[in-house]
């Protein structure tokens, strides 16, 4: 590709202008990605924390866990080994002033959501009037030996534990038995979690099993969420096929002189394009690379409340992404190419 490296080398500034274009959609589909990474995260956490495979609901909860209710003969029909799920939000408060909007979580200290919970650090202790709450609160100020005061009622909820990844529609997660939670919601079931999907026979009528993926389809805003980002996220690949396929086309056309003599000089059309296809190749894997350096550098800067996560698996995805829409951006120059007839050019 000696070819290709010398005409590069040649025309720095045009092949640099290329070069920060693909870097600067590079950059924001990177941020874009992880900005919905970091916000899917932030909303369904907690419920991949559980490590169940179905979830019981009320059938016309809609499968939301806040509008689903379970009658207790409802709950005596189902199977043994499910775990029992209260959901309560409210805003609390500590001594020092500090406030935060977040979500009640009743579960049993036997079940196995529980013991899936990871600790971070304290102890794991939700008896009565105890949590094991999110690190979010933890960043937030919250220390471990607080009481946190419930809005709009005088219960009080010590600080036992944090435990990472709970939070569940973007808020922090505190989990509590059911026996602290029941002055709050009168000892309402919202939901049953099993770590198997159960056979549709044990479902009773008026109940509803989701698996954990629909569920969390379900969440508010989450669907809408997710598919907004993904419409940017698209139509920025489409923006690098579409300024990859301009621009060489035009760096094509205005050296249709120089390739017509170098076909006729006896190189192969073949050779034309695999040097057409190499610069664009070297100009997309630079300003993929100059774009998640930057977007690694970014993330590490910006303040924790920006939900923003570099996921190595995504990175890789999206580099790859942005390098094949730059290969197929070649495609309309490299027609060009094939059709350059170097006896007309010559005699032009």
């Amino acid at each position: 590709m000696f070819l290709a490296i010398k005409e590069m080398l040649h025309e720095k500034l045009r092949y640099s202008l290329i070069i920060v274009l693909i870097f600067l959609v590079s950059y924001l589909l990177i941020i874009l990605t992880g900005l919905a990474t970091g916000l899917s995260t932030l909303n369904k956490s907690a419920v991949n924390e559980w490590h169940a495979s179905s979830i019981v609901l009320n059938s016309d909860s809609e499968g939301r866990l806040p509008q689903s209710f379970l009658s207790q003969d409802n709950i005596n029909r189902l199977p043994k080994n499910g775990t029992k799920i209260s959901q309560y939000s409210m805003l609390v408060k500590s001594k020092g002033g500090l406030k935060e909007n977040a979500q009640l979580i009743a579960v049993d200290p036997q079940s196995f959501v529980y013991k899936n919970l990871k600790l971070t650090s304290g102890s794991k202790n939700i008896s009565k009037n105890f949590g094991l709450v999110s690190d979010k609160l933890k960043d937030d100020g919250f220390k471990i030996g607080d009481y946190l005061t419930v809005a709009n009622s005088t219960m009080k909820i010590k600080i036992t534990g944090f435990t990472s990844n709970a939070t569940l529609s973007a808020l922090p997660v505190i989990y509590i038995s059911s026996d602290t939670i029941q002055p709050l919601n009168k000892g309402v079931t919202n939901a049953v979690l099993f770590k198997d999907k159960l056979k549709n026979s044990k479902i009773p009528n008026g109940l509803k099993q989701l698996n954990i993926k629909t569920f969390i389809n379900k969440l508010p805003g989450y669907s809408a969420q997710q598919l907004t980002f993904n419409f940017m996220i698209s139509f920025l690949y489409i923006i690098i096929l579409i300024v990859i396929s301009i621009f060489l086309y035009i760096l094509t056309v205005q050296k249709l002189p120089n390739l017509g003599v170098l076909k006729a000089q006896g190189v192969s059309t073949q050779y034309l394009i695999l040097s057409t296809l190499f610069q664009s190749l070297v100009m997309s894997v630079v300003g993929v690379i100059i774009a998640i350096t930057l977007g690694e550098i970014t993330a590490m800067s910006l303040p924790s409340e920006v939900p923003i996560v570099i996921d190595t698996n995504n990175v890789v995805v999206t580099g790859l992404g942005i390098v094949f829409m730059s290969l197929l951006g070649a495609l309309i120059p490299i027609r060009q190419i094939a059709k350059i007839d170097p006896y007309k050019i010559i005699g032009g």
